[in-house]
């Protein structure tokens, strides 16, 4: 990780240095739309289904996250030349799970005959990162720019609660996990104020930790009934569009 930090420090230096030759800071504050990527939205594997230590468990590298939303806010100021802006970000991102998938399998071992149901948490990303604009002006009104950043993100994994006949048959919590994390993206600004843009955010692969409890009623064979989660991995992958207003101090 130490690498990752050192890139990010360089960026800073960079880009303070730049900023303390003028004072033309901008904010700007938007919503966000995300939609799911790669792994990040799957929600089935070969090897998903009831394992003995694992619980109720989905697979490697997979998600099950389905459309999310948020909110963020940047800050950017002009360097070293024309239309070339410094930029730093950070966004909160908020995802809902899809498990029908996976549920559907794990129903389909137990029978019909046993009444299981499925509690997801949410997925909790927040990437702060730091990078540069450009910008193309068209016209005074009308402006059209590239962004590309890099940074680190802070995520949590969804809990996840199952009951089976009545009876709490796996509950698992995780801490917050961080990767290096980029990002991409176009935009299109009306009138230096009213600003619309897709990114698409390659946010790493965490390395999960937490808790995982399990019930010996369901799982009768169990060592113990509470169990460390230690770094089940979820690449992490969206598209994000921003609707924002960009404010002038």
């Amino acid at each position: 990780m130490k690498h990752i930090f050192f890139i990010v420090l360089i960026l800073l230096l960079t880009a303070s240095m730049g900023f303390s030759q003028t004072s033309d800071l901008s904010v700007q504050l938007f919503a966000i739309v995300s939609q799911p990527n790669g792994d990040f939205a799957r929600n089935i594997t070969n090897n998903t289904g009831m394992m003995e230590q694992h619980g109720f468990w989905i697979g490697d590298k997979i998600g099950l996250a389905k459309t999310g939303f948020g909110t963020g806010v940047e800050l950017m100021s002009p360097v070293w030349f024309k239309w070339l802006q410094w930029v730093f970000s950070s966004m909160v991102i908020i995802n809902g799970v899809d498990g029908s998938a996976t549920e559907a399998k794990f129903r389909s071992q137990l029978g019909d005959s046993v009444n299981v149901n499925f509690n997801y948490g949410l997925w909790l990303n927040i990437p702060v990162m730091t990078g540069f604009r450009y910008d193309h002006n068209f016209t005074a009104r009308y402006t059209v720019y590239g962004i590309v950043q890099a940074g680190v993100n802070l995520s949590r994994a969804p809990s996840k609660k199952a009951v089976v006949n009545g009876v709490i048959a796996e509950e698992s919590k995780y801490s917050f996990a961080r990767d290096f994390g980029y990002e991409a993206g176009v935009g299109f600004m009306y009138n230096q104020r009213y600003n619309l843009s897709m990114r698409y955010l390659l946010l790493g692969t965490p390395r999960y930790d937490g808790t995982r409890r399990l019930s010996e009623k369901v799982f009768p064979h169990i060592f113990s009934r509470v169990n460390d989660i230690l770094g089940e991995e979820r690449s992490i992958s969206m598209i994000v569009v921003t609707l924002g207003i960009q404010l002038f101090q």
